[in-house]
């Protein structure tokens, strides 16, 4: 796989300054943003990589000389290994012993933010993901449909387009972390101090802040709002499918990515119909006359009617099946099939006539 360049996608050169990968990286993160109309979730992701590490002097270098292998060349990256087996070795080794729902890397991990929020580089993590049911009706399961959900969500703000400052104004460089987007944090732990890198929570992770903050937002770059959305179902879907929605779950900050949006189908019942695997299952009630001497019935289906032969002698249980007008296979352009199921009815009452004729039937062996 070939290696990524990250002054490519911030289309740059190798030479450019902090101030121009900044610029680079902003304008790029409004245009590409998937809140946008014309946003990329994909793209967006790969320029907050580049960001991530060229934004940063130490982690620049590192890439300038290793490339992309740069964390396994800087001697330290966090994710490559597992605290709790360090701890856990050396412990045995020492003479300590820890059981085994004892985690020391849990500790190590909250003490020095190695985790995956804080590994997101700056801007924050990305945005918490939306769940939600949606039920919809048999026909619209087998056939598909469309359906309009209506969602309250975090967003960019739409009359600032994340920035926080009202339109046209000029932004200034953040004094808190001096335009760098995240701040250094110093605490004292069991180990020590420690200093951790977080992002600025005065500038959100851009480095700088608006003169005149927006009044929509108040300077958050975010707002909260509730969206119309028009979800396609395909025919075929099952119950307990879930359809995802990339980018349409809430916003943690403006420089960083949403989440996304799943809705789990729920599938209401049918009076006539049910669905076995890609086959549709449905009883057909007929005459006694009719199961003896046959006929033919015309059955109404999700796709309209069909004309359905009942040979003689049908009996009770038996199952007549209709090939190509079951359910729609969703990757496919073949059908299941319908299933119909036959169901004798013995009538209640019987006229005088009625009775003569099957005493005459009675006779004859039936």
């Amino acid at each position: 796989m070939a290696e990524k360049d990250f002054y490519t996608t911030l289309g740059i050169p190798k030479n450019a300054t902090q101030d121009e990968i900044k610029k680079a990286y902003r304008k790029l993160a409004h245009q590409y943003h998937p809140d946008k109309g014309n946003g990329n979730d994909e793209k967006f992701k790969q320029i907050n990589e580049a960001y991530q590490v060229l934004g940063d002097e130490a982690k620049r270098k590192q890439y300038d000389q290793f490339g992309q292998t740069f964390n396994a060349a800087s001697g330290f990256n966090p994710g490559g290994f597992q605290w709790s087996d360090v701890f856990r070795n050396q412990g045995n080794s020492a003479g300590f012993n820890f059981s085994a729902n004892f985690d020391f890397g849990d500790i190590l991990e909250n003490v020095f933010g190695f985790n995956a929020d804080s590994r997101q580089g700056k801007g924050g993590s990305r945005g918490k993901d939306l769940v939600l049911e949606l039920a919809i009706p048999f026909e619209e399961s087998i056939l598909g449909g469309k359906e309009t959900i209506e969602i309250k969500r975090t967003a960019l703000c739409r009359k600032c387009n994340g920035t926080g400052g009202e339109p046209g104004i000029k932004m200034k460089t953040c004094t808190t972390c001096q335009g760098k987007g995240n701040v250094q944090k110093t605490e004292r732990t069991i180990l020590g101090t420690v200093t951790r890198v977080e992002t600025c929570p005065i500038c959100r992770g851009r480095g700088e802040i608006p003169t005149k903050p927006c009044d929509v937002c108040d300077g958050k770059g975010t707002e909260r709002i509730s969206e119309t959305i028009e979800l396609v179902i395909p025919r075929g879907i099952t119950a307990d499918d879930t359809m995802k929605l990339s980018g349409k779950g809430e916003i943690s900050d403006p420089m960083s990515p949403p989440g996304d949006l799943y809705v789990r189908i729920k599938i209401l019942p049918h009076k006539t119909f049910r669905r076995q695997a890609d086959n549709l299952i449905m009883q057909l009630p007929i005459k006694v006359s009719q199961a003896i001497l046959g006929d033919s019935v015309t059955v109404e289906t999700l796709e309209g009617k069909i004309s359905l032969k009942i040979p003689g002698g049908t009996q009770s249980g038996d199952i007549l099946r209709v090939r190509g007008k079951g359910v729609p296979e969703a990757r496919a352009y073949g059908h299941g099939d319908l299933l119909i199921e036959i169901r004798v009815e013995i009538p209640r009452k019987v006229s005088k006539r009625g009775k003569e004729a099957i005493e005459s039937l009675k006779e004859e062996g039936f």
